[in-house]
């Protein structure tokens, strides 16, 4: 959430010339109704399970950017359909970060109930804190704080090629570590 996944993945896949396909979008095509709905009537679990449906779905093709909800790799069904599409990338920003791209989180249902901008970093620090390890199992990690769609991609583009396990703009375009 918030770390730039669609706007990234609409970026990247254009420079591929390879189609885009946002998981929460296919969840919400199917279930004719937004995310915060759907946790409302079905709760974390049977997002999840769509989630994890829409995923399924993609086995097998090819010539695809996805982004997925931030908490879909945490799942290691999801992790390896993913990763039999191609390499995974964590797109990491620090939630000073996430909470200023998310706005006042009303539309994120993972940040409901949390009042008040330090709970709002509190439960993003949670969140990234439970999912941490698998984050972490990214052939790449790309960090996003004070930069854009485009430079991430690019980033994204320059770590691919060159090997590297970890990059940020500024490391990539330097040659850095």
């Amino acid at each position: 959430m918030g770390s730039g996944k669609t706007a990234t993945g609409k970026a990247l896949a254009a420079r591929l010339r390879w189609a885009f396909v946002d998981t929460d979008d296919l969840i919400r095509r199917e279930a004719g109704s937004d995310i915060p709905a759907i946790f409302a009537r079905e709760g974390e679990a049977g997002f999840r399970r769509r989630e994890r449906e829409a995923i399924a779905r993609l086995a097998g093709r090819s010539g695809l950017v996805v982004a997925t909800g931030g908490g879909a790799v945490a799942d290691p069904e999801n992790a390896a359909v993913l990763r039999g599409l191609g390499p995974l990338v964590w797109l990491r920003a620090r939630p000073e970060t996430i909470l200023a791209r998310v706005g006042g989180g009303e539309e994120r249902p993972m940040l409901a109930g949390a009042r008040g901008r330090e709970a709002m970093l509190r439960r993003i620090g949670k969140l990234l804190a439970e999912r941490a390890a698998a984050y972490a199992a990214a052939g790449l990690v790309v960090d996003t704080d004070g930069i854009g769609p485009e430079e991430t991609a690019r980033a994204i583009l320059d770590g691919l090629e060159s090997g590297k396990g970890e990059t940020d703009a500024a490391r990539t375009r330097s040659g850095g570590p």
